[in-house]
């Protein structure tokens, strides 16, 4: 039998919904924004202003301890992701071969890099062009690269075959070890048996 495998507690599943329903409230209420003074602009503002409290709050209520592993587990570059990186970037049309990766891949770190500053420039550049009067410009460039970067995570969760099974871990927090062997399969030779 095929047994189910812990992946992400409470406090790492609620930052990660946290995280994605604030921002993508944050990106589309901007989008459909006509000026600075309407309600719309009230939601926006109030969806960046939600995602730090809610970060705040995960952070003092929750398992700092799992947040804080899967934080370093998500944004440390080891070894292996170096030279799969390296690898790819050589050869962009050929996919090397897959090592056994470990809680997160290489494209997983990636893109955690990349939204997070995309994120970070659309709230500075944000910031700026409501206080300073900053033209938009810089701040639309950063919407859409956090937008895009979050619909490829959406797509890749939802729509890619391969990865969907891993929704399962971000909804329920826990995969099958089958799964987990086959892409994440350091990570799952550590991984405990999940409660029911």
């Amino acid at each position: 039998m095929d047994e189910w495998v812990h992946r992400f507690g409470r406090t790492e599943r609620f930052t990660h919904w946290w995280t994605v329903g604030t921002l993508g409230l944050a990106l589309f209420s901007g989008l459909t924004m006509e000026d600075r003074g309407g309600p719309l602009f009230t939601v926006h503002v109030g969806a960046v202003v939600a995602l730090g409290v809610g970060l705040a709050i995960a952070a003092l209520l929750g398992d700092r301890r799992a947040i804080a592993a899967a934080t370093k587990q998500l944004l440390v570059f080891d070894r292996r992701d170096r030279a799969w990186l390296a690898a790819t970037a050589r050869h962009p049309l050929r996919r090397p071969p897959e090592p056994a990766w470990g809680m997160f891949n290489a494209g997983q770190k990636v893109l955690a890099w990349a939204l997070g500053g995309a994120v970070l420039g659309v709230i500075g550049t944000g910031l700026l062009a409501w206080t300073a009067g900053l033209d938009g410009g810089l701040h639309a460039a950063f919407v859409l690269a956090a937008g895009a970067l979050l619909a490829g995570h959406v797509f890749m969760a939802i729509v890619n075959r391969a990865a969907r099974h891993a929704l399962n871990g971000m909804v329920f927090g826990r995969v099958r070890r089958s799964w987990a062997q086959v892409h994440h399969a350091e990570w799952a030779r550590r991984a405990r048996v999940a409660r029911h």
